[in-house]
């Protein structure tokens, strides 16, 4: 019997055989299983022939037995030698070659994306060079006016006007306005404001108190200006006032802070459009709290009618 004819008869290569698997040294995925299970059935018939527990347990001893005939090993023998040679060293050398493929086409696309990186590098390095520039031209400019800025604005009379406008305003934090006093002739004016925040369980160090605006002969009491230690003094003050209306006798009295001209004119424009509201939904109850007009919630608006 020729080798031919002893391979393709042979039980284990016929399917490969056929296909001619590794005839030239390109496998895909079909004919790498194919050898696989080629080699898992020689290994199998070879461990059940042999009594031995899987391919990794083979040795020379325990493949020496007489129960094994000459034909039988001949048989294996020339099955492995076949697959070694026409499937496992082709496959191993095919995958070499693809692997070294591979590797180089991987170095290739490194070479490129780090290329690419230098591009991109030295395209941010122009553009950072070209915004420093402008930043430098735009920090001169900036300087230089700041410069004439702030020689103008740091002259002895700008200086003292600010500080000055400052104290005034300190000043004011800590100042009330007293309204509705009845004005008698050769009246003692901190006695007055002494006695009105008694009404209100306030006894302050009060000074600096004085009537402000004009005598007229209309009888117009006019307010009185005084001041106190702090400015938390003047909100717990404030805070109070509202007990005057609920007093016989202080009931027209009322306290506000110290304002300036602006602030006076935006408190009445403030004042006209509570006013407004109130006429226009008489059911609710609207208040002014922090610059704004607001509405009492409803359980607040059931609290104040009890």
């Amino acid at each position: 019997m020729s080798g031919s004819a002893q391979f393709t008869a042979h039980k284990y290569l016929e399917e490969i055989a056929e296909t001619t698997i590794g005839t030239d040294n390109l496998f895909c995925e079909e004919n790498n299983k194919e050898v696989r299970n080629t080699c898992g059935e020689l290994f199998s018939d070879m461990c059940r022939v042999f009594g031995v527990q899987g391919a990794k347990n083979m040795c020379p001893k325990t493949l020496n037995k007489h129960c094994v005939s000459k034909a039988q090993m001949a048989e294996f023998l020339f099955t492995a030698v076949y697959l070694l040679d026409h499937c496992c060293l082709p496959l191993m050398s095919s995958a070499t070659c693809q692997l070294a493929t591979l590797q180089e086409e991987k170095i290739e696309d490194q070479k490129r994306i780090i290329q690419l990186q230098l591009d991109l590098i030295s395209k941010k390095n122009e553009e950072l060079g070209e915004v420093s520039k402008s930043v430098e031209a735009g920090l001169k400019s900036y300087s230089s006016a700041l410069q004439q800025s702030c020689t103008k604005a740091l002259s002895p009379s700008n200086i003292a006007a600010a500080v000055k406008s400052v104290t005034k305003e300190e000043d004011r934090s800590k100042e009330l306005v007293l309204f509705g006093v009845t004005e008698e002739t050769g009246e003692h004016v901190t006695s007055v404001v002494t006695k009105v925040l008694e009404q209100i369980n306030e006894k302050p160090q009060v000074k600096q108190c004085r009537r402000i605006g004009k005598s007229n002969t209309s009888g117009a009491a006019r307010p009185i200006i005084f001041s106190v230690r702090s400015s938390d003094i003047v909100y717990q003050i404030l805070k109070k006032s509202k007990q005057l209306r609920d007093i016989e006798g202080y009931k027209t009295i009322y306290i506000s802070p110290n304002r300036t001209r602006e602030e006076r004119i935006a408190r009445q424009k403030l004042v006209d459009e509570l006013k407004e509201k109130r006429r226009g939904d008489q059911n609710s109850r609207y208040f002014i709290r922090k610059g704004e007009i607001v509405q009492a919630a409803l359980e607040e608006s059931f609290r104040s009618t009890e």
